[in-house]
C-alpha cells in the first residue's frame, strides 16, 4: 500500500538535493568552526556563505541572524531573552501581549511567565472564524508592554495574521516605547514573504524542518539594536547569544533548504497550485454532514492548511483508520499530539462539543498530487459512515 503524507505542517520530507548537500558538506567540512586552525575556519566560512543566503532571503544583516536548534528554542529565546532584559536591564515587571493562536513554544511560554508572576500577559481571542486584527493588539498596551508576539500563518488552523498591519500600528506607538515585536514565520517562509523590513518585525522565527530542510536546525532573526539577553551561558557562538558548538551540517541543509524555496513569484506559483488541491478536497468533504471548517476561507487562509471539525465521531479512531487506510493527517500541532483533549486553539474557536467529536488537520505539499487527493476523497466518507455507525 502506498502511503499518502498530508501532514506538511508537522514536517515536511527531507529534498533529496538538501540530504546530498549535507552529506557532501560533513565528508569534506568536518573541523569545529572556533577552532582557528585550517580545518575549522573552512567550516566557519561555509557557515557565513550559509548565514548570508538565509540573510538575503529575509532581506538582513548577515550578523542578525541567529542559529538555534530549531522553532522552539527561537521562540523561547526571542520570548524568555526580551523578558530577561526588562527585569534585569530595565527593572520592570514586563507586560507580553500574544494570542490564542500561537504554537505551543510560544504560547505555553508566555502562560508560564504569567503562572509564575514573572510577566504581565494579555492573549488575544481570535473571531469564531480564527482571525486576529490589529486593533485588538493595540488596545492591550500598556505602559510596561516590552513584547508583541504574533504568529504569521497559525500551524494549526491556517490563519493568516495581518503582521505588517500589527507593524504599522505599533510603529505608531513604538517610536517613543520600548515594545519589540516577535513574529513567528515558520509555517509562512514557504509562501509568504518573509521581507523583515516591509513585515516591520523585530524578531522573527524559522525552522528548517517545515522548508524540505532538516530537523534540529533553526533561525532567530534578530534586528540590530533589539535589546535581548541570551538564556545560556558558554561560548561567543552566535554573536553571544546562542553558546555552544554550531550544528555546521544543518546549517547548510536549512541555507540549501531556503535557496531551494526560489523567489517569492516561484513560492506564490506553487502556492496556487496547492491550493488548488486543498480547494478540491473541501470541497467534497464539506458534503459530509456534520463536517465544518476550522479557520478562516479565502486569502486569510494559509493554501495548503485544511483543518475540520468532525462532529458525532471519535477524534482517535479516526486518526486511527486513516493511518490504516495508508494516510497521514494529524489533529494539529504535532507538538501535542497523542493528547485527546483539544488544543487551546480549537478551544478557542468554540468548537467543543459533549459529544463526540473529532479535529482533523491535512496540510499539503509540493509533492501531492491529484490522484492523492482523490484517493482521500474516496476513503473518507467511507471511514465517517463506519465510525459513525458504531
Amino acid at each position: 500500500m502506498k502511503r499518502i503524507y498530508l501532514d506538511h505542517a508537522a514536517t515536511t520530507p527531507l529534498d533529496k538535493r538538501v540530504a546530498k548537500t549535507m552529506r557532501d558538506f560533513e565528508l569534506k567540512y568536518f573541523g569545529n568552526p572556533s577552532s582557528i586552525h585550517h580545518e575549522g575556519q573552512q567550516a566557519r566560512a561555509e557557515i557565513d556563505f550559509a548565514r548570508a543566503k538565509i540573510a538575503e532571503f529575509l532581506v538582513c544583516k548577515p550578523q542578525e541572524i541567529i542559529f538555534t536548534s530549531g522553532a522552539t528554542e527561537a521562540n523561547n529565546l526571542a520570548i524568555k531573552g526580551v523578558v530577561s532584559h526588562a527585569i534585569f536591564k530595565l527593572g520592570i515587571k514586563p507586560h507580553i501581549i500574544t494570542t490564542e493562536l500561537e504554537h505551543q513554544s510560544v504560547y505555553n511560554v508566555v502562560k508560564e511567565l504569567a503562572d509564575r508572576g514573572v510577566a504581565e500577559a494579555s492573549f488575544i481571542k481570535p473571531s469564531a472564524d480564527g482571525l486576529v486584527f490589529p486593533e485588538q493588539i493595540i488596545k492591550e498596551i500598556k505602559d510596561n508592554t516590552v513584547l508583541v508576539s504574533t504568529i504569521f500563518v497559525s500551524n494549526e488552523i491556517g490563519s493568516v495574521i495581518p503582521v505588517r498591519e500589527i507593524s504599522k500600528q505599533l510603529s505608531l506607538i513604538r517610536a517613543n516605547s520600548r515594545i519589540v515585536y516577535h513574529v513567528d514565520a515558520v509555517q509562512a517562509a514557504k509562501f509568504f514573504n518573509c521581507n523583515v523590513e516591509k513585515l516591520g518585525c523585530d524578531l522573527l522565527t524559522l525552522s528548517a524542518h517545515k522548508l524540505y530542510g532538516p530537523k534540529g536546525i533553526g533561525v532567530l532573526y534578530v534586528k540590530t539594536g533589539t535589546k535581548i539577553d541570551s538564556l545560556l551561558q558558554g561560548g561567543s557562538q552566535e554573536y553571544g547569544l546562542r553558546p555552544g558548538t554550531q550544528n555546521t551540517a544543518g546549517i547548510i541543509g536549512m541555507a540549501c533548504a531556503i535557496e531551494l524555496l526560489g523567489p517569492l513569484e516561484e513560492r506564490q506559483r506553487q502556492a496556487a497550485e496547492i491550493k488548488k488541491l486543498r480547494d478540491r478536497l473541501w470541497d467534497s468533504i464539506k458534503k459530509i454532514l456534520g463536517v465544518e471548517i476550522n479557520g478562516p476561507v479565502g486569502d486569510s487562509r494559509s493554501p495548503e492548511n485544511l483543518s475540520i471539525t468532525i462532529y458525532k465521531t471519535d477524534q482517535d479512531a479516526l486518526i486511527a483508520a486513516l493511518d490504516l487506510a495508508g494516510f497521514a493527517v494529524s489533529t494539529g500541532s504535532a507538538c501535542v499530539s497523542g493528547s485527546s483533549k483539544p488544543s487551546h486553539v480549537i478551544q478557542a474557536l468554540g468548537k467543543i462539543t459533549d459529544g463526540p467529536t473529532a479535529t482533523l488537520r491535512i496540510t499539503l505539499g509540493k509533492d501531492n498530487t491529484k490522484r492523492e487527493i482523490d484517493s482521500f476523497i474516496k476513503t473518507f466518507p467511507e471511514i465517517i459512515k463506519k465510525l459513525r455507525q458504531k
